[in-house]
């Protein structure tokens, strides 16, 4: 009997606490009607816009329902070159620029809302609320709007907030995925996606701020065949700023990324970068000259027997600026020389590219609409010399910012750094395996 009852205790304790839990989030939701229905009257439309999403929106859950599983699938070359942790921590800072922007862009769209819409005040007349969920639904007293099914959920700190919004039967998050099915579809990488959700002109492929200081750039690897070779480059973060030392006497190691874009829809590409020693002599037209203080490849695709297609951009020791060749050799890439000699040695430099224009004189035609991905070179090992470089915030731009104007120098912030003189030791990372862009 005692046991009976003991258990009837419990079962009565739980559903009191689920009952608790439940008038817990009504009343919450029921306080964030009463708090819009006071402030819209007094507060600007941005400022109760940015109150409304900081406060009552669960950014995070609502991100999982717009992106689903596009992150780690827009990811998943990448991943067996990674160790777990390195993967992890990839995976998790680009979903958290993504969830910043989507929060950016409700706050935007809801100002917008706001300031076109006479809401009127809200009204709950229906609620439905479990222990960990509840579903609301809203009226506005102005004519024309129309009802809101807000879905709220429990959050694992006892905390309630709105995890989506249902208008005329469609939930908010799948107009939002509507919006960038395509990008998500096409498996673009997280970058392009955060410039659309962002309403950006451009997308910022690398800009080295995920990883730590003094290693080598998360996500970037390397060939095979430089397993066991000194990789001199390092990530350096000085004032905020963060870019990448590289340094060669010898070794020689290309340094490579998969970045996935359309180069038809952004075909304009611009970094900032910095030569402090030119490799003497240094040549690309010849094997034992082709060294470079600076180098940015562009894989674009390949061809049916599996050769790279691709641009590798370059600050030349010798050749003169405008310069495009290439050397008489199975897969080499075409080179463009966008920097020519030592007279700015020491001094960040914009640069900008036509990536379409430069692929049209070279391969012939215009690109595939998916990248495959990028790499970076600094070497001297033809000449038997030393190079120094450094490279910042690359950036690919659509064909209208550029026609409009909008394509600036950005480098000014480098430029202001102290001297960037560092002793580049050896770079350590989890080995990577093979890749179809080695060039």
């Amino acid at each position: 009997m005692s046991l009976l009852r003991t258990l009837s205790g419990l079962l009565l304790a739980a559903t009191l606490a689920r009952a608790d839990e439940a008038a817990t989030g009504h009343a919450w939701l029921a306080g964030q009607v009463a708090q819009f229905n006071e402030l819209r009257a007094h507060l600007p439309a941005a400022a109760l816009a940015r109150r409304l999403v900081d406060e009552a929106i669960d950014a995070d859950r609502f991100a999982t329902l717009v992106l689903q599983e596009y992150v780690t699938s827009s990811l998943a070359d990448i991943e067996e070159h990674l160790d777990d942790d390195e993967y992890e921590l990839y995976v998790g800072a680009a979903r958290q620029r993504l969830v910043a922007a989507l929060q950016q862009r409700l706050i935007g769209d809801l100002t917008e809302y706001l300031t076109s819409t006479t809401v009127g005040s809200l009204t709950v007349t229906d609620a439905d609320f479990g222990d960990d969920e509840g579903i609301v639904t809203l009226n506005s007293a102005a004519t024309g709007v129309p009802s809101l099914e807000v879905r709220t959920r429990r959050r694992d700190d006892g905390t309630w907030r709105i995890e989506d919004v249902r208008i005329d039967g469609r939930a908010l998050s799948r107009r939002y995925r509507d919006l960038y099915d395509d990008t998500m579809d096409g498996r673009y990488s997280p970058s392009v996606l955060e410039a659309e959700v962002r309403q950006l002109d451009y997308v910022i492929l690398e800009d080295f701020a995920a990883s730590g200081p003094d290693g080598l750039p998360i996500g970037w690897r390397w060939r095979d065949k430089d397993e066991d070779r000194r990789k001199t480059y390092h990530v350096r973060k000085q004032n905020g700023q963060t870019y990448l030392a590289a340094k060669d006497s010898g070794g020689s190691v290309i340094m490579l990324r998969y970045s996935h874009w359309n180069p038809r829809r952004y075909p304009i590409m611009t970094w900032c970068w910095r030569a402090d020693k030119l490799p003497p002599g240094g040549d690309e037209r010849f094997g034992h000259t082709n060294d470079s203080v600076a180098g940015i490849y562009v894989f674009f695709s390949q061809t049916w027997i599996g050769m790279p297609r691709h641009i590798k951009y370059v600050w030349s020791s010798t050749l003169a600026e405008g310069t495009i060749g290439r050397r008489d050799r199975i897969a080499r890439p075409y080179f463009v020389v966008v920097e020519s000699g030592n007279q700015q040695l020491g001094e960040w430099l914009f640069a900008s590219v036509d990536l379409e224009n430069h692929y049209d004189r070279t391969w012939g035609g215009r690109p595939k609409k998916r990248t495959q991905g990028l790499g970076l070179l600094t070497d001297a090992n033809s000449t038997d010399s030393e190079a120094e470089a450094y490279y910042a915030d690359l950036r690919v731009w659509t064909r209208k910012a550029y026609d409009e104007g909008r394509v600036q120098d950005y480098c000014d912030c480098y430029r202001d750094l102290v001297s960037m003189k560092v002793d580049l030791g050896s770079g350590t990372v989890r080995a990577p395996l093979g890749s179809g862009m080695a060039p």
